[in-house]
């Protein structure tokens, strides 16, 4: 009896740490904090761009569904993005799926904020660095003081 409940025991245990892909509802890419759902079935003609945005720099994590800075969950690392002559970055954008074919991808939501996102832009770095000068410059004149 100990044994047989000590095996369903692991058994659960080896179960649950199984991992699992997840299933994305559509394929998106990530511009600026903007989540774009790709429309490939809404081909745009190079005549219609207005030129190099962006490109894809990291995958979104199929495990956690994690993702971070200018990414997707489907297109390569290196994807270029265009601006889409008299159509809002708000609105949509292009993608290049392959050379020379491009397709529209429509803006769906912002993206989560995350920690990565706010230790690699580069205002926090100016703000930090600021804020160490003025630190050091209050140590300095108060060790003068004394």
């Amino acid at each position: 009896m100990k044994k047989t409940f000590i095996l369903l025991i692991a058994c659960l245990l080896i179960h649950t740490a199984s991992a699992n892909a997840l299933s994305w509802a559509y394929w998106f890419v990530v511009h600026n904090g903007k989540v774009y759902e790709v429309k490939e079935d809404i081909p745009l003609n190079k005549e219609e761009l207005d030129g190099v945005i962006g490109k894809v720099e990291t995958k979104a994590d199929e495990y956690s569904g994690k993702y971070s800075g200018n990414a997707s969950n489907y297109y390569e690392i290196g994807t270029r993005y265009y601006e889409i002559a008299k159509v809002s970055k708000s609105e949509a954008i292009a993608v290049e799926i392959q050379p020379n074919k491009y397709v529209k991808a429509d803006y769906v939501h912002d993206s989560p904020s995350q920690i990565k996102n706010i230790i690699f832009n580069m205002n926090t770095w100016v703000i930090l660095g600021i804020g160490f000068i003025i630190f050091l410059t209050i140590v300095v004149v108060k060790s003068e003081q004394s």
